[in-house]
């Protein structure tokens, strides 16, 4: 429907890991590999989920994380880290903009199953020269709602999911 690729990517035991996938037919486009595993601090789809597992779990992730600096917007420290985690419970949605691959962005929204926690999330990713910031905008109340379903599905609870306040 966007346009641009998309992805569910789940979370256990400390990895996450891209599970299913729908390549856009556009030429221009980002390869996603189901089984791919995603490093946390870099991708939306890895903060989506860890912005939303209990505190005491986050907590340790988060301290055992090497934060790796893939491009020059990676976040490499843990403040900075925590920070951004911080902002996407408030938000509710995740953002990678050019971390983990220069030109590529993406915007992530955690799924959540019957015990309220996060287990997975719903992404759409595409070039930078098409996922604009406007774009983003565009894109965030759509995917929210799809992710809403998605949890749904999975016995999420209809207020599980963090609502927008802005």
């Amino acid at each position: 429907l966007t346009g641009e690729g998309s992805s569910v990517a789940a979370y256990h035991n400390g990895e996450v890991t891209i599970v299913a996938k729908c390549d856009p037919g556009n030429p221009f486009r980002v390869v996603q590999q189901i089984g791919a595993k995603r490093p946390i601090h870099a991708t939306a789809v890895g903060k989506a989920i860890v912005a939303f597992l209990p505190p005491a779990e986050r907590a340790a992730l988060a301290a055992q994380l090497r934060f790796e600096r893939y491009t020059a917007h990676t976040l490499v420290t843990r403040a900075a880290f925590d920070a951004e985690l911080q902002r996407i419970r408030s938000a509710g949605y995740a953002l990678d903009d050019e971390e983990h691959h220069e030109g590529i962005r993406c915007i992530a929204a955690p799924v959540f199953a019957y015990t309220g926690h996060a287990v997975a999330s719903l992404c759409l990713v595409g070039p930078k020269v098409r996922m604009t910031r406007q774009k983003l905008r565009a894109l965030r109340e759509p995917l929210l709602g799809r992710a809403q379903s998605l949890s749904t599905a999975l016995g999420g609870a209809d207020d599980s999911a963090p609502r927008r306040t802005a």
